[in-house]
């Protein structure tokens, strides 16, 4: 650690991982605690993490960041700046944050500067945080420790975007260390300081509540285009070009939205909470049935039945619920499963193996592009943006069988050279399915 100047990083999230590999490109050594080993682990195919993950090696490698599994091994002693990173979204999350927190409190030292970064309803920073300090390590804010609050979350951007974002940054009864923003300073390059930590914990929920609300009236407004046989990115295109606003779609990971509404369902009561985001919320939910009701009827379109019909899967984008926190099997597999569809997954180039152990029996696993599309009669496209030039459509349609449809999740394809292949294609929000 550089200059007696200790930082340990707590966390099971996307945002502990980006914080370390941060706070070490500005020069600055910390201990990183949570499941960032050699753990087998399939994380989301997504830039931001990729980067971030090769970026861990490098520094692990140079001794920049320690990697230490267990809390319970940190030299609490030597530590003066503590991140706890995560997200109050469920009675589960919130338990093992809590406990953790209880567990670190005793061994804390005086001076210590305590940050808590991550999304959360108002007031839990005070109420979980700062009376479990308190209570269990024997620390008085204000004079024994310093307390911040930062609503740090990561949408899917890339490791600058994430980095370049303003970050809030609230100290406790408006007390903001100078030591502390400097050295968040280094490491992000603009702050924005409230003197109230309720303001903060809300801005950062109410922010991923709005991305939450705006893809649920994304989906609903490509629906509509379907039922009216519209083509929803042309609506907004034209909406781009004549300066009309409209909910633009975004790159960002689907599954990680829901951590707000999450949130902000669980601290309020059905018969008064809110509707708008509870709404959104189900819709949202609604998401898997909506891809496999598009397959099924691009199926149809190409004159073969859901059953027995070879149903073949580029990529995970946007088909997992916990692409960070544990490995699974994508649910749709499962639901084409159960309508008879033989399926392959292709995962992208994070590797056939662990996908293979994940998914079993209910799909064959491959690790060639080629080889996962021959004789399929629909391939769904959930590849990101950044896997577009290994997508060849002459190649496609050379190796699926004829006719055959093409479903673009991510629209990493361009629709005319689909057609022009030979082949049927469609997405979310494209009227040219019969309904």
């Amino acid at each position: 650690m550089e200059e007696n100047h200790s930082v340990a990083i707590v966390g099971d999230n996307p945002e502990a991982l980006l914080l370390s590999v941060l706070y070490a490109e500005a020069g600055i050594s910390n201990y990183l605690v949570g499941p960032f080993g050699e753990d087998g682990r399939t994380h989301a195919n997504r830039p931001g993490l990729e980067e971030a993950l090769w970026l861990l090696g490098i520094f692990k490698k140079s001794g920049k960041i320690r990697i230490t599994p267990d809390y319970h091994q940190l030299p609490l002693s030597q530590v003066r700046t503590l991140i706890l990173s995560t997200h109050a979204s469920s009675p589960d999350k919130t338990n093992a944050f809590e406990m953790t927190v209880r567990n670190l409190a005793p061994g804390l030292a005086a001076g210590t500067t305590i940050a808590f970064a991550g999304l959360c309803k108002p007031r839990y920073t005070s109420s979980a945080v700062k009376s479990t300090i308190e209570k269990h390590g024997g620390l008085k804010l204000g004079v024994d420790m310093s307390l911040f609050y930062l609503p740090l979350f990561w949408a899917g951007e890339s490791i600058t975007e994430f980095k370049e974002k303003r970050k809030v940054l609230a100290g406790w009864d408006g007390t903001l260390s100078s030591a502390f923003q400097e050295e968040l300073l280094r490491v992000f390059p603009t702050l924005s300081l409230t003197s109230t930590v309720e303001v903060a914990e809300a801005c950062g929920l109410y922010s991923a509540v709005s991305r939450e609300v705006s893809r649920a009236l994304e989906l609903e407004l490509a629906k509509m285009s379907e039922l009216h046989g519209i083509n929803y990115d042309e609506v907004l295109q034209l909406c781009r070009d004549t300066r009309v606003t409209l909910t633009e779609r975004s790159n960002l990971i689907p599954e990680r939205e829901s951590i707000g509404t999450s949130i902000a369902l669980s601290s309020s009561q059905r018969r008064n909470g809110p509707r708008l985001v509870r709404a959104a919320h189900s819709i949202n939910e609604e998401y898997q049935s909506q891809i496999v009701d598009m397959i099924r009827r691009a199926l149809s379109h190409c004159g073969y039945p859901f059953r027995r019909s070879r149903v073949t899967i580029l990529g995970t984008d946007g088909l997992l619920k916990n692409p960070w926190s544990k490995p699974e099997s994508p649910p749709i597999i499962e639901s084409l499963r159960k309508r008879g569809a033989r399926i392959t997954l292709y995962p992208g180039e994070t590797g056939s193996q662990p996908w293979a152990q994940m998914v079993g029996e209910h799909a064959r696993v491959e690790s060639s592009l080629l080889k996962a599309v021959a004789k399929a009669s629909c391939v769904v496209v959930a590849l990101p943006k950044s896997s577009a030039s290994a997508l060849d459509a002459e190649q496609l349609a050379t190796e699926m069988n004829r006719p055959g449809a093409i479903c673009d999740l991510t629209r990493v394809l361009e629709a005319s050279n689909v057609e022009r292949a030979g082949l049927f294609y469609t997405t979310i929000g494209r009227g040219t399915l019969d309904t």
